[in-house]
């Protein structure tokens, strides 16, 4: 058998590889504002980011938690989204898992906004298992428009 370097890095099945894959799919597509794909962690929840004129709306996925298992902080312009999700509970000791695909564990998400947030005007609620962030911008961020006057 050849001596294949870092062989415990290197998936032997179909399944591994496509495993592989998907991950390195979700790093490149999870990118969001300025924050790294997934925070070097193995799961976060995801997160959808809009902005208007006024502010910045973050959803984020969070199946099975409520607003005690998540924590929102704003920094100048970084919004910080952490939390836990338990394991699915055992139904029994004798039960197998034969199939596990629910994430769970510990995440932290960092986002970096593009312009200043007021940040003590920050809403977040939590329903249904989705978390959702409105971030006002700070009055100089969202712009005016000038009136041009003509000269006689």
């Amino acid at each position: 058998m050849p001596n294949i370097p870092f062989a415990g890095d290197i998936p032997l099945s179909v399944e591994g590889i496509r495993r592989e894959f998907d991950q390195l799919l979700d790093r490149v597509w999870h990118g969001g504002l300025s924050t790294a794909p997934l925070d070097g962690q193995d799961w976060a929840p995801s997160i959808d980011v809009a902005e208007s004129s006024e502010a910045y709306e973050v959803r984020v996925e969070v199946p099975g938690l409520g607003p005690d298992d998540v924590e929102v902080s704003v920094q100048s312009r970084i919004v910080t989204i952490k939390g836990c999700k338990p394991p699915s509970a055992a139904r029994g000791d004798d039960l197998r898992r034969v199939r596990t695909e629910c994430r769970f564990g510990s995440f932290c998400r960092r986002l970096e906004l593009p312009t200043p947030v007021q940040e003590d005007a920050v809403m977040a609620r939590c329903k249904n298992g989705v978390l959702d962030i409105v971030i006002p911008k700070k009055p100089e961020a969202k712009g005016r428009t000038v009136t041009v006057i003509a000269e006689p």
